[in-house]
């Protein structure tokens, strides 16, 4: 009988089988293919997101959503810089996905 309950309800190592996983050559080449952000940049991009969402809370209809594109643009173009590291490609990518953006929607 207790063979029988052992085949019904195997124990599962989870920890063993994680480890297995995490070591199989698919998963080690996708995790090597992206980067996790830094610590810094994903406070940053939260508080740009939390102030953006505030402003659409507070004022939802007096000035529209003008206020909200600038600030996601201001926003697009700093994260930019902070990647790339130069003023005027950074403000030329910001305004081309500006406009991208618009020509799409």
């Amino acid at each position: 009988m207790q063979k029988l309950y052992e085949r019904k309800n195997p124990r599962i190592n989870v920890k063993k089988k994680m480890r297995q996983v995490s070591q199989s050559r698919v998963v080690q080449t996708v995790t090597s293919r992206f980067r996790t952000p830094t610590t810094n940049f994903i406070v940053k991009t939260s508080v740009a997101f939390v102030v953006l969402v505030a402003l659409t809370v507070l004022f939802p209809t007096e000035e529209g959503p003008t206020l909200q594109v600038a600030i996601s643009l201001f926003t697009t173009i700093f994260f930019i810089y902070d990647w790339l590291k130069s003023k005027l490609r950074a403000f030329f990518y910001g305004y081309a996905s500006y406009f991208a953006v618009l020509f799409f929607m």
